[in-house]
């Protein structure tokens, strides 16, 4: 049996933006279930202290969603992306690392939930805005059909994964993994060849 691609799944860059967005998206997710978990599990977090950690999470595409658009469109998209990804992994590892040497508190949680929701924001946007340079005006709505469903599907995975890794292993050991899926991001962008205008 020979399995056969057609319309956008042939086009190779479209591929891998849409493997980078789709991995990246399981990463988030796993980011938001185990960081408030890490928060309750290991620093014994309050309902105050884990209500400003989601705040915080959530935080930057409210406040700079708007103009965040409009700077990433005068700019080339695929180094946001890259950054992004390995800014998420470093920011996650710092979790896990401190949690082993028993020097995780509640503040660096605060610093990566918005350094992370900063870079979240900004790989969506990036994301969304190289599509047309990728393909045709013709396939946009495909397109977007289709990282749609990568979204969707990442936001049904994620927690699954989460869950599972966090009840094996713990929510800070989570986090590991949650690291490689923005490594796995961003070498498919990275892989990413037509030019960028």
């Amino acid at each position: 049996m020979h399995l056969r691609l057609t319309g956008l799944w042939r086009n190779a860059d479209f591929v891998r933006l849409w493997v980078g967005s789709a991995v990246s998206g399981v990463g988030s997710q796993i980011t938001f279930l185990a960081l408030p978990l890490t928060a309750v599990l290991v620093l014994d977090a309050s309902p105050l202290q884990m209500g400003i950690l989601a705040a915080l999470g959530g935080a930057p595409a409210l406040i700079f969603g708007l103009g965040t658009g409009v700077w990433v469109d005068r700019i080339r998209k695929r180094p946001v992306m890259i950054t992004a990804d390995y800014g998420r992994t470093i920011l996650i590892c710092t979790i896990p690392v401190a949690a082993v040497f028993q020097s995780l508190h509640i503040w660096h949680l605060y610093v990566v939930a918005l350094s992370v929701g900063i870079l979240n924001m900004l790989f969506s946007v990036a994301s969304r805005s190289m599509l047309p340079s990728l393909i045709g005006r013709d396939d946009l709505v495909e397109a977007n059909s289709k990282l749609e469903i990568g979204r969707s599907g990442s936001q049904v995975v994620g927690p699954g994964i989460a869950g599972i890794l966090i009840r094996a292993f713990s929510a800070p050991i989570a986090l590991i993994v949650d690291a490689v899926t923005f490594v796995v991001s961003a070498v498919a962008v990275q892989t990413i060849r037509t030019p960028e205008p």
